[in-house]
């Protein structure tokens, strides 16, 4: 006899309080009715062999082969110094695999250009140790095994510094000496970031399959770090993933440089413990970038930056935008009692603002969002943000001064659920998403979107040409050295104003 099947519970969903939500008020914010920023000129199109051009004029493609290991003394010498392999790497975003990017350079027309590179940037003698076509097939798979993923975490932090210092020197994440409101930060302050599921060239998910039917034994290659990853929408993607930040000039084409990239954990802790996961890692990358780039104003990212993930970023000064996380239910925040007018105000927090709290005759709970005034920054060894609300009470119009960064007091510890007191930065944000600084804050991270996009039709079948996570790591470098490098000839190109 066989056990009675258990029946499996279901998942009962939590559902939010029914309430009605007021009219969001014009404020420092801006109104409903102001205009968004108009779109910027069309990007002009670029070949691939003026892509390839602005590669080799790059010069600090040359500075990065300090992280490459130089040639072993031991064995056979080989035929081509490091740098033709860091190039090859990077070609293989304009080619789309390592493959056609042999063939391509096995052909003078596009050989020459690499020549002419390094010649003008490394000098005669690198240039001399060159052969006459580019490596093959063969010898680049060698050197990118053996040599490139051994050292794949050098070449991800050297890139970064490199890149980093780029958009420096291009005038982003600086102070321009005009007054600017943080509720509006200016383009180049702001740094847009997400996170990718990129495809490795097989979905495959087992290595040996057998037809139930005729037996047929089936030897599949498999990449052990890929896995499932749940995006946005619900949408179940199969690959690795990574992390990426970026920064641009308002208006002007071509002007994204990507400031660093890195390989974050989508599986358990115990299943991949070599890894951080989305938030840790951000935190870890937009805080580097911070401290060479102090005049830095705000980050935006999507929903998978939580409360926990904000809090620190905010007490470094910054101001963090997301959309705010469906199905968080209203927070109680305080109860200001005035004796001398004999008024009471019950504030709420709800869907990322202050609010205040009220239930009519009927039983519905209304809250009527309170005009911010200021988004008040005051600087220290942990920062602090305000919001400077007004309270339209029939007596007097009251002010009052709300923080929006965590506090001491809500890192307490509730004895009775033995969780924090108040998850103050999940429920309230420094610029709440309905409204006008919202709404241009989440245009500016659309971005990343287009970066992401870009990246994945450089492949055949959107499907990066590499196994593993380090490895694929190292082709989406290649792809960041081959747009900021375009980057760096455009705007070099641009007169200035």
């Amino acid at each position: 006899m066989t056990a009675p099947k258990r029946r499996r519970r279901r998942k009962q969903e939590k559902k939010t309080p029914e309430y009605v939500m007021g009219t969001v008020p014009d404020d420092t914010f801006g109104a409903a009715t102001d205009p968004l920023p108009p779109k910027g000129p069309e990007a002009p199109p670029l070949t691939s062999s003026k892509r390839l051009e602005h590669l080799l004029n790059n010069p600090d493609l040359y500075a990065a082969v300090k992280a490459l290991p130089p040639p072993s003394r031991v064995g056979r010498p080989a035929l081509h110094p490091p740098i033709a392999y860091l190039v090859f790497l990077c070609a293989i975003s304009l080619f789309g695999s390592a493959r056609a990017t042999a063939a391509h350079f096995e052909e003078a027309m596009w050989w020459d250009v690499v020549c002419r590179g390094i010649r003008t940037h490394m000098g005669d003698a690198a240039a001399d140790t060159l052969q006459s076509t580019g490596p093959t097939r063969g010898q680049w798979n060698y050197f990118f095994h053996n040599k490139l993923k051994p050292v794949f975490a050098e070449i991800r932090d050297a890139s970064r510094d490199l890149w980093i210092q780029q958009a420096l020197d291009h005038g982003m994440m600086k102070e321009n000496g005009k007054r600017v409101s943080r509720s509006y930060p200016q383009r180049h302050q702001v740094i847009h970031a997400d996170a990718t599921v990129a495809c490795p060239p097989s979905s495959q998910q087992r290595r040996r399959v057998v037809d139930k039917v005729t037996g047929e034994v089936r030897e599949h290659r498999v990449d052990a770090d890929a896995s499932y990853t749940v995006e946005g929408g619900g949408t179940r993607v199969y690959g690795n993933k990574f992390l990426s930040a970026a920064v641009r000039l308002a208006s002007t084409p071509h002007s994204r440089v990507i400031l660093g990239i890195d390989s974050i954990r989508h599986k358990s802790a115990k299943r991949d413990p070599l890894r951080d996961d989305e938030g840790t890692a951000f935190i870890k990358l937009t805080r580097h970038i911070l401290a060479e780039a102090p005049a830095l104003r705000a980050i935006t990212y999507d929903t998978a930056l939580r409360g926990v993930h904000r809090a620190p970023l905010i007490a470094d000064g910054l101001v963090v935008f997301t959309t705010q996380h469906g199905g968080l239910a209203p927070e109680s925040l305080k109860r200001l009692e005035y004796d001398e007018y004999k008024c009471r105000h019950d504030l709420y927090v709800a869907e990322g603002r202050v609010c205040e709290r009220r239930v009519t005759v009927d039983g519905i709970t209304h809250y009527t969002p309170l005009p911010v005034q200021e988004l008040q920054y005051r600087p220290g060894k942990q920062a602090r943000y305000y919001h400077r609300v007004t309270i339209h009470c029939p007596e007097k119009i009251h002010t009052e001064y709300i923080r929006v960064d965590e506090t001491d007091e809500d890192r307490q510890i509730d004895p009775s659920t033995q969780r924090q007191r108040f998850n103050r930065t999940e429920h309230l944000r420094q610029v709440p998403p309905d409204t006008h600084a919202g709404r241009r804050l989440k245009g500016f991270r659309q971005d990343s979107e287009s970066q992401h996009s870009r990246f994945d039709q450089s492949y055949p079948h959107k499907r990066v040409p590499a196994y593993g996570a380090n490895a694929a790591l190292l082709i989406y470098i290649g792809y960041a050295w081959l747009s900021n490098s375009v980057t760096r000839a455009m705007i070099d190109s641009t007169p200035a104003e």
